[in-house]
């Protein structure tokens, strides 16, 4: 009996390393309207292609739910809706349910119950709040469509799971709301937004929480101004409202000096802006890793991803460095560890895969891997 115990022990220790060191990466191709799977094998450091799956025609925000067991895609092509696949255990995925949503959404999310899907409408002006059921289905019925005002982007709800906050790029606002997580309705706190103001059309889009350093002191967020090259550091009140602070530039200042403030993208595309006379700052997603001590942000028209140390006294962000990535970098993920990031390219037929330096936050590249047309999103289950 007592060799069985020790058996089944060293296995269960075997396969928790095993599941330590592996982990499965979904990058959705808006262009080829695939989702391509991969496995990230830690201990060789390397990308293996598992397979390539049909899933729409401008599939590309995706989300993964709580128990790992489910990827949704939003497909930005009408009929709008939320393609749900099944992951198996080894990566593989089985298509399952579509779910029809009331616009092309930019963004989507869970709330931190994993019951609720929250998705955003850049074209449509507004978010709509969706129940998930037992078996993993978006309920077709919202429980909510909130209109915003212009250019809704990016949503999600604050780490306590209170909050709800939707940034408006055209309106250069933070929209902040309670969130009740039994319905899953939101109301609009007071006041009902926060101006990001510094300069005229900054554009904000999404937004990433960083880990309080030991459970204490302020709950920061960091919001990337497409428009303006900006990374604004926001605090958290007890009642859910935001506080703006500074304002820290997006990509090395070498780089930004040739370049000038952006502009709203039109609903037609993202490439028909009429040519200006210097290139036009771009910026597009933001991520932190795990532990609360590096930030990246990607900027598309110079295809850089650029690191910040961020300060565990005040949150304060200080550059690294800018580091050319893939063409017009669009969307990437880090790894649970800290350790590896993972980026995508929009006009580049690969994807990336890096070694973050645990002391600088420097990014190392260490391999690129093949994936279809537009690819935009990245998503890791771990």
């Amino acid at each position: 009996m007592k060799k069985t115990l020790i058996a089944a022990g060293m296995m269960l220790c075997a396969s928790t390393v095993m599941a330590q060191e592996t982990a499965f990466v979904y990058v959705s191709n808006g262009d080829s309207g695939t989702v391509t799977a991969y496995t990230l094998n830690k201990s060789k450091q390397t990308l293996i292609p598992i397979g390539e799956y049909q899933t729409g025609l401008k599939s590309m925000p995706m989300v993964v739910s709580k128990d790992k067991k489910t990827l949704y895609v939003s497909v930005r092509s009408q009929p709008y809706h939320v393609s749900s696949w099944h992951i198996a255990s080894d990566g593989t995925l089985s298509h399952f349910a579509d779910t029809p949503l009331p616009e092309a959404m930019a963004y989507i999310a869970l709330d931190k119950t994993g019951r609720f899907l929250l998705s955003s409408s850049y074209g449509g002006d507004l978010f709509s709040i969706n129940r998930i059921a037992n078996d993993g289905k978006v309920e077709s019925a919202p429980v909510q469509v909130v209109h915003t005002g212009k250019r809704a982007h990016s949503i999600q709800t604050d780490p306590g799971n209170h909050y709800l906050y939707v940034p408006l790029l055209g309106a250069d606002q933070m929209l902040q709301y309670r969130f009740d997580s039994q319905s899953g309705k939101v109301t609009a706190n007071t006041p009902a937004f926060v101006n990001i103001q510094r300069e005229a059309a900054t554009g904000p889009r999404h937004f990433a929480f960083a880990p309080k350093p030991d459970g204490q002191g302020e709950q920061n967020l960091y919001l990337l101004t497409e428009m303006a090259g900006n990374i604004s550091r926001l605090t958290l009140n007890k009642d859910g409202t935001l506080n703006e602070h500074e304002a820290t530039p997006s990509l090395d200042p070498a780089i930004a000096r040739t370049m000038q403030r952006g502009e709203a993208r039109p609903l037609t595309g993202d490439d028909d802006l009429p040519k200006s006379e210097k290139p036009r700052l771009w910026q597009a997603d933001i991520h932190i890793t795990p532990d609360g001590r590096f930030l990246y942000s990607t900027e598309r028209t110079s295809s850089n991803i650029t690191a910040f140390h961020i300060s565990p006294d005040d949150g304060h962000l200080s550059f690294i460095n800018s580091t050319k990535t893939e063409a017009q970098p669009r969307g990437f993920a880090i790894d649970n560890s800290g350790h590896f990031l993972i980026e995508s390219g929009q006009k580049s037929t690969q994807v990336a895969l890096y070694a973050i330096n645990q002391a600088s936050g420097k990014l190392n590249l260490l391999e690129r891997a093949p994936t279809g047309k537009g690819a935009n999103w990245v998503t890791i289950v771990e």
